[in-house]
Order: structure tokens, then sequence, then C-alpha cells
């Protein structure tokens, strides 16, 4: 008795495995007709229990042996089909060597699965050479069988091509695999077929979109919910792949520079601030007016525009709030006008007028009851808009307080002291200094739950940790092709930056990456105003214009 260890090169393992199947002499290969020539021993154990290599023969036994395979437990001949149990009948005695038959060695079944792991393992070269040699060793009806197994495979294996193996997934799965697709992707798989369309067209999809990235997201909870009413029908329904198409729209025309542009002219000196709802542009100038142009039909000269005066000197600065507008100037007042009141004579829509800084008025902001203001006398006053009066003075700045922003509770400013300072509102007190936070003055700044962006004279724009007071980033003309000249405002929301500065310029920027989207131009003097919301921005300028970017229509 004899047992064969099989070779690690498939092809011999092959060989070996299918001449014990079909009875075939060892001799009788055509390939490897002398098993002395292979490099792999093939080792036997003789019935002494010695072993041997069969490439060498054994004294005594008539040289080279018949193959035979061996697994750990043998099988009995009743367990084999009839077939295989028949070849063992044919088996030949070689040279007073005795081989054990199929059944005496393995299953059937465990030789197909050796078989078939032989074919998994081995490369394409291999993969042919095994085929081939099966091939030649097969009789005819073999053969026949062969070519029907064939035509059988190809059939299957074109159907299974043909077959959308996707659509074919339960629809929460493929819902969640198509939730990992950007929007470009997900419109190209929409045309794939009709099966597709229906799955990429699901509102789930659409609405998750609305709110990842933050990109997607409309500047503020209130024009997320204009926009959303807009796209509900009359069932309730949100048509959300409506909604995100604006949105992606409007996105790619912020980030290519794609917008319309209307011009309002009226002002015979430079722009000092604008601001703007869904209905009006106002603005304030160094002619000491302040101008109200319909946002849809104002840029055509004589229609839909409105001029208050009462300011002695140029108007610096303007807070829009509903039908309020508090107006601040060089006059070292603060006026509180009513818009509401539909007329031009500007003593009745003027509501109060508060008296208290000793300098120019630089900035200003206001809710619904009270005022906060800037002035060029380093002091910040809150105010009482029912009243009219001072209700308290934050003393802190060593030079005009410049630019401010307010929450209701922490409030922030920016001085020409090079310094920017975060005060707690409801007790007034400063709790936090960011001294030199820029080389000249801080001219503007915002700030969000995360980080304060400030602007200077010095050209930058930087943007600060809220909390460590750690600059993050800094966004200059060298490096980031920022501003050349002194950056005049910005205005910030949950994704980018808009800044205007003495350059002409109006840029946009990536909150979170700081890169750079688009840079317009059409202003001929410095920009020193600018406020957006998701579809426009309005921008006032030294060169008497205020203009209208739309990025809406394209």
């Amino acid at each position: 008795e004899y047992l064969l260890v099989i070779s690690a090169d498939p092809l011999k393992s092959f060989h070996s495995m299918w001449k014990l199947f079909g009875c075939i002499e060892f001799e009788a290969s055509g390939l490897y007709r002398d098993e002395r020539a292979l490099e792999t021993p093939v080792l036997c154990r003789g019935t002494d229990g010695v072993m041997f290599d069969t490439r060498n023969g054994r004294s005594g036994e008539g040289g080279v042996c018949k193959p035979a395979l061996c697994s750990a437990a043998s099988t009995s001949e009743s367990a084999l089909p009839t077939d295989t149990a028949s070849l063992r009948a044919k088996k030949k005695k070689t040279s007073g060597v005795n081989c054990f038959s199929v059944g005496d060695c393995f299953a059937a079944n465990d030789g197909v699965q050796m078989f078939r792991n032989m074919l998994r393992k081995a490369d394409a070269d291999e993969r042919n050479a095994l085929l081939y040699e099966l091939l030649i060793s097969c009789d005819a009806s073999n053969l026949e069988y062969a070519a029907s197994l064939l035509e059988e495979v190809q059939r299957k294996r074109n159907a299974f091509c043909k077959a959308d193996p996707f659509t074919s997934l339960p629809a929460p799965i493929a819902l969640k695999i198509l939730r990992l697709l950007d929007p470009r992707s997900l419109c190209k798989c929409m045309r794939v077929s009709r099966a597709w369309r229906t799955l990429c067209g699901e509102p789930c999809l659409w609405k998750s979109l609305c709110a990842l990235p933050r990109s997607f997201r409309m500047c503020s909870l209130e024009a997320e919910r204009r926009q959303l009413q807009r796209y509900t029908i009359a069932d309730g329904t949100v048509l959300w792949k409506d909604a995100f198409a604006e949105r992606y729209r409007l996105w790619c025309n912020w980030h290519a520079g794609r917008c319309v542009i209307r011009t309002f002219e009226g002002h015979t000196q430079g722009i000092s601030c604008v601001q703007f709802d869904s209905e009006r542009i106002v603005s304030g100038s160094s002619d000491n007016t302040i101008r109200l142009w319909d946002i849809k039909n104002g840029a055509v000269p004589g229609l839909g525009t409105m001029t208050l005066t009462g300011h002695s000197d140029t108007v610096r600065c303007l807070h829009l709030n509903g039908s309020r507008l508090a107006s601040g100037s060089n006059d070292f007042t603060i006026k509180v006008w009513d818009l509401a009141v539909n007329t031009t004579w500007s003593s009745i829509a003027c509501r109060r007028t508060m008296v208290g800084h000793t300098n120019f008025v630089r900035c200003l902001q206001m809710d619904e009851e009270r005022l906060v203001s800037g002035s060029y006398d380093c002091l910040l006053k809150m105010w009482s808009v029912e009243t009219g009066g001072c209700t308290n003075t934050l003393r802190g700045h060593s030079g005009a307080v410049l630019c401010l922003q307010s929450d209701g509770a922490t409030l922030f400013s920016g001085s020409a002291d090079f310094s920017i300072k975060c005060w707690d509102e409801r007790i007034g007190v400063c709790v936090m200094t960011l001294h030199n936070a820029h080389e000249n003055a801080v001219t503007c700044l915002r700030f969000d739950n995360e980080r304060v962006v400030s602007g200077s004279v010095d050209r930058t724009i930087k943007m600060w940790d809220l909390r460590s007071g750690r600059c993050l980033q800094t966004l200059d003309w060298k490096l980031s092709e920022g501003h050349t000249g002194v950056v005049r405002c910005l205005q910030v929301d949950a994704w980018r930056i808009v800044s205007a500065a003495d350059d002409r310029t109006v840029k946009v920027w990536n909150l979170h990456s700081g890169e750079r989207l688009c840079t317009l131009h059409s202003h001929t003097d410095g920009v020193t105003c600018v406020q957006f919301n998701d579809h426009l921005i309005v921008s006032g300028s030294y060169d008497k214009t205020v203009k209208l970017w739309d990025f809406s229509v394209c």
C-alpha cells in the first residue's frame, strides 16, 4: 500500500487526481510521462512502511508506481457511486505495487471539492493547462457532455449579466448605498433605468442632501422655512428633490461667481452702509441721506424709491429690523425710523433720536427692545428702543469702536486699538480681550458658536477660536488671493464669508477651508459695505452706487 503526497503544483496535482479518477496508467501521461522528470518529489509509502520518491522508483517493485490519493478517513466502497466503484475493478497491478482505489482513499465529492479549490487557486495560465489536460483525457461521450454543459453555463452567465443586481436589493439597503453618493452622481444614476430613477427619486435621499453638508443649508431657519413652504404641495408633501435642486444650483453659482448685477443710482456721494430684506434695500451715504429702494424695480429711475432726511452729517451705519430702521451718523446721533409710515416726510417717519455719544457713531445693532452702538469716543452704549434712553455704557477700548455684533447675551467689538473684546451684556463686563488681533485697526467682525471672523486695515481676514482665542487662519493677498486694500466689511453664514475692500472687489470664501470661491468685479471705487443672503449680495461703494448681485437667476 502506498500514500501519495500531493505536489504543490496545481497542474501536477491535477494530473495525479485525474489519472486516479479515470484509471489512467501513470505511464500514459503525455505531458509528464516520466514522473522522474518532475522537480517536486512525489512520495509513496510501501507496505513495509518505508517512504520513497516515485521518481526514482523502488527496487524490487518495478520502478514508477501508479499514484493514489489518500484522506485521513477511509470511505467504504458501498458509499461510492456505482460508476466510481466500477473504476476499482479496472485498476491494474503495477509490478507488485498495490494501489488504493478511490473508495479506499476518499469520497468522490471530496475529490470534486479538491478539484474546485485547485481551479480557484490557479492563475489564468494554470487554469488553461488544467482544462487542456482534462479535455484530452476525455472520451467522445465526455466531450459531448462537456459541450452541452458549456452551452448551459454560457446561457446562465448571459442571463446574470442582463439582470440588475442593484434593483434586486431590499429597498432600505439600496437607499443606504445611494445616500453615500454626491448629488451629481445621484443624478447620473437616475438615467440608468426606470427602476434606478424610482429609487434615486426617493424623497428621503434629497431630504438628507438638503441637510448635509452644511453648504446646502440655507442662511437661517427662517429662510429654510420659507423655501420649504414654496415646495410643499396641497397634501403637505415636501418636494425635497425640487428644493434641493434650487439649493444646488445656488451653490454652484456661488462657487463659480455666476450672477446678474443690477445697479441702483441716486446718492450724490459715496455709500457708507447698506441693509436689505425681501422687499427693499436701504442705503446710507455721505450726502447725509438714507434711501429706500424697492428690491424689484428700484433700479429704475423714479420708481420704488424713498429718501429719509434728518441727519446733518454722513450716515455711517444702519440696521434694519422688520419695519424699524436704526441709523448712526457723524452728527453723533442715532435715529430710529418707522418704515411702516408710507411717506416722504422724514419728520413723521423718525420715531426716536438718541443722543449720548461725543463723537461719530460708527456701528450699531438693534433688536425689538434695545440697541447697542459703538463710537469714535471709544465707548459702547446700550439704549432702550422704547424710551430712547441709555441703559449702560461699556468702557475698555482705548481707540474708536469700529464694529460690533451681539446675540443678546454676548457682545463682540473691534477697535482702532487693534484689539477685539468679548463682553457679557447681562453684567456689562469684558470677559476676553484679543490684544493686537491685527496689525492695524479692526474694521469689521462677525461671530458664531465656534469662531470669530475679523477684517482689518492691515488687509487681512482672520478666523479665531471662540473659546481659546487662538488664531485659526489668516486670509491675505499673498497666500490666499485675498484683498489688496483695506477690508471694510464682511458677513458670515454657515458655510461662507463675503468680504469687501478698498480694492474695489467683493470676495466669497469657504468658511471652513478658507478657500476663495470667487471674486466679483463691478464697482469702480472702494467697496465700503456688504450684506448677503442665500440668493443675493448687496454692496455699496465710494462710487455712489448700490449693486445687487443675484445668484438665483443663472
